[in-house]
């Protein structure tokens, strides 16, 4: 197995470089094709206020829109061809979540970014973005790598870090995985809970790892006071990991408001890129 097709998310973004330029690394190291999809934002209007504004002003947004997708489009067609680098466009009015959701079913990764967890300003959130990467995971079928708000990431998967429960998603995501994993210099499986007698509950999944040649440990930690989310992220810290690989859980919000989700904490509070997959 390995990733021959893969998506990166664009649309009115700053960030959007950032991701362009580690989908093209992934792209190199696996040669697959790169395609580039630009979600074009809607005009912002509040419900509101939709009878009070000009359309003079509803259709400037649409041309500026329209203009940053043809920016865009050309920064991504110029990256590829100096990197020497099959690749392709594609643009849609759709929600984010919907247009990557159809987009995904024809590739095997998607890149995606987080939105930013602490805005000064909601409203300039890029559309449909506040509700990916997590909501993406859980439609797509396919494996969603997050890329943080802030700093650079120009490679990942040298050291990585697999966040193990024994659950059906934990094991999809270890094997949607399997190319950057087998790539890596080292891969920790980190399992929370308390130190038991016998085989470590991690120990099957490192077994199978090193029957595929990776270089694979397990570490156990009981994560003290603090939430996993955050003990997982301390820990690939810990682990100078540069990514970590974890299966997309989906709840209702209601339990999600009452007992917190795992997935959401690790997405609000991520610093180094993470494979979802659900």
């Amino acid at each position: 197995m390995s990733y021959r097709d893969i998506t990166v998310h664009l649309t009115l973004d700053p960030r959007n470089n950032a991701r362009t330029q580690l989908a093209i690394a992934l792209a190199r190291r696996f040669a697959a094709q790169l395609t580039g999809l630009y979600t074009v934002p809607p005009p912002n209007v509040p419900y509101y206020m939709g009878e009070y504004i000009p359309t003079e002003l509803i259709q400037k947004q649409m041309d500026d829109a329209q203009h940053a997708s043809a920016g865009t489009r050309e920064a991504f067609i110029a990256a590829c061809t100096a990197a020497n680098l099959p690749h392709r466009w594609r643009q849609s009015d759709l929600a984010p979540v919907e247009a990557l959701r159809v987009q995904a079913r024809t590739s095997d990764i998607v890149i995606v970014g987080q939105p930013d967890p602490e805005p000064s300003d909601p409203g300039a959130i890029p559309y449909g973005t506040d509700v990916l990467p997590q909501e993406l995971a859980l439609q797509a079928g396919r494996p969603v790598l997050a890329v943080p708000h802030i700093g650079a990431f120009s490679d990942v998967g040298r050291r990585i870090l697999v966040a193990w429960n024994g659950k059906r998603e934990a094991a999809r995501a270890v094997h949607d995985a399997m190319p950057l994993l087998k790539g890596a210099e080292s891969v920790v499986v980190l399992t929370f809970g308390p130190e038991r007698k016998g085989r470590a509950p991690q120990e099957e999944i490192v077994d199978l790892l090193r029957r595929h040649g990776i270089r694979a440990e397990g570490v156990i930690s009981t994560a003290g006071g603090a939430k996993v989310g955050h003990a997982l992220l301390t820990e690939a810290q810990k682990q100078q990991c540069d990514l970590i690989v974890m299966g997309a859980f989906g709840h209702s919000r209601l339990r999600e408001m009452v007992f917190g989700g795992v997935t959401e904490t690790v997405l609000g509070a991520m610093t180094l890129p993470i494979l979802l997959s659900n």
